[in-house]
């Protein structure tokens, strides 16, 4: 068996208040004081009080943004270009400074043997991986694979492999990174898809680390996973790739 001995979460710099990410979606989706009503009650009810993003804007200014242009529709809105630098640019940065955390002084990071990186808001090659490695001079021989658009499931996915590895090498100090920067992906179409995404996602980052039951280590231990998938559902969630960024599908029929 294996076990989850440290655990620690990341978020980026700008913090917003769910008012203002309001007041922003506000501005671009509504056409009317009927519709500015309905935007309210859905934020006021979402249980949220605060977000965090790599982007400033959402609590900014239309004269102070930095990603989006200062214009009243944005225009020239994001290509997808833009938001992958952007992704780039944040993404390591906010890993390493997770993984580091999840560490504190359980292992060195020369000790990390395996090297797990979860996302689906943004892709390169070289990717995420090679950059945690070389930002954290990692052993240029550890294990490394990424689990990549599997959605809020893949974390799940990564522990999977985690597990197998822990199983199979009582020595294996494995580093699972989940990195999300949802906010770069704002599309700015009226649809209840892109209202209810804008709503509900933020950018942050979870990293764990997973060592075999017989690590001196305290943790939580992993005893099983399961899963099943029903196809029929399918339709209601979905990340598709476009010119203008990842655009989301998000039915009321997912709970």
């Amino acid at each position: 068996m294996s076990k989850i001995v440290s655990i620690a979460t990341g978020v980026p710099l700008y913090k917003h208040k769910q008012e203002d990410i309001c007041n922003f979606a506000d501005t671009i989706y509504c056409t009317n004081a009927t519709d500015s009503r309905k935007m309210k009650f859905l934020y006021g009810h979402s249980g949220i009080t605060t977000r965090y993003s790599v982007i400033p804007d959402y609590s900014s200014a239309a004269c102070c943004r930095k990603f989006y242009e200062k214009t009243d529709d944005l225009e020239p809105f994001p290509d997808l270009e833009k938001r992958m630098e952007c992704y780039a640019e944040n993404a390591g940065v906010l890993s390493v400074d997770t993984i580091k955390k999840c560490l504190n002084e359980k292992i060195l990071p020369a000790e990390i043997t395996h090297l797990i990186t979860v996302s689906c808001t943004g892709l390169s090659a070289p990717g995420l991986d090679l950059e945690i490695m070389e930002a954290m001079n990692l052993n240029n021989n550890i294990f490394r694979t990424s689990v990549n658009v599997m959605g809020c499931y893949a974390a799940i996915h990564g522990l999977k492999i985690a597990d197998v590895i822990c199983k199979n090498d009582k020595t294996a100090n494995v580093v699972v990174v989940c990195t999300e920067l949802c906010t770069l992906h704002f599309q700015k179409e009226s649809s209840i898809d892109n209202i209810t995404s804008t709503l509900l996602f933020a950018d942050g980052c979870a990293a764990v680390l997973v060592q075999h039951s017989s690590s001196a280590q305290k943790g939580f231990e992993i005893k099983n996973f399961y899963s099943e998938v029903e196809f029929k559902g399918k339709k209601d969630m979905s990340w598709k790739l476009s010119s203008k960024g990842f655009l989301m599908t998000l039915s009321g029929y997912v709970p």
